[in-house]
């Protein structure tokens, strides 16, 4: 029945534009339908990703959210923190040498039309709106996360997910900018209240200890005036060899 079901998608017409868009190349008529071949790694030119700086207040952003991103920037005066650029792709903020590092230990491929999770719509408002800020020294990071109508589960509720899928982010940030870790090993979230769509979620992971290539870290999700809290989470990250 799936097999009948894939033939028939393949071959309707008004199905195509989404096959097309799905596999990020042409499809002739009455052709089978394919995912984009991966490539090698490389630096030539029509891989470079999207420079845009997602992290940068736009105009979605509820008056909460600009006003906790003043209060963090100033912070960032006496460089004790460092606000993250909001990248397209992963390739943009891993270091070179950490790349060749990761493609050691998994397959790399560079696809043309890939694009971090984080930044599936382009439309500014309807899906994760977020900024992260590092600070070195306490090897933490905080996370200002909006999120918008399209990651809804319960009607006008966040969907777990989503909430987790920031999680993990700002862990990995936390771990990648703090001790050099990229591989998530283990991660658990304990969910404790419901996050209504649009308001603002503060993040906040920390480094807790290290052991060999073992990271530890925690992370708290709580409401913008810290009074509700809406998951914590323990994760475990492995350095690079």
């Amino acid at each position: 029945m799936l097999q009948r079901g894939l033939r028939w998608l393949v071959g309707h017409r008004q199905a195509a534009p989404l096959l097309q868009t799905l596999a990020g190349q042409h499809l002739p008529p009455g052709s089978t339908w394919m995912p984009a071949q991966p490539i090698s790694v490389s630096s030539s030119s029509h891989l470079q990703p999207d420079k845009k700086d997602y992290s940068l207040p736009n105009a979605s952003w509820s008056p909460i959210m600009v006003e906790m991103y003043n209060e963090l920037m100033e912070k960032t005066v006496d460089g004790s923190w460092t606000r993250l650029p909001g990248s397209w792709r992963s390739m943009q903020f891993i270091k070179e040498g950490d790349l060749a590092k990761i493609a050691k230990a998994v397959p790399v491929r560079m696809i043309e039309d890939a694009r971090l999770f984080l930044r599936i719509t382009e439309v500014e408002g309807l899906g994760f709106e977020y900024v992260i800020f590092h600070n070195g020294s306490e090897k933490k990071c905080v996370c200002l996360f909006q999120p918008g109508p399209f990651l809804e589960g319960l009607p006008g509720i966040l969907h777990g997910g989503a909430l987790g899928t920031m999680i993990d982010t700002t862990l990995f940030m936390t771990a990648y900018n703090s001790a050099n870790a990229v591989f998530t090993g283990t991660m658990t979230i304990v969910f404790k209240s419901p996050v209504i769509l649009g308001s603002v979620v503060r993040l906040e992971a920390r480094v807790t200890g290290t052991e060999g290539r073992k990271v530890f870290l925690s992370c708290e999700a709580q409401s913008s005036d810290r009074t509700t809290l809406f998951a914590e989470a323990s994760a475990i990250f492995l350095q690079m060899k």
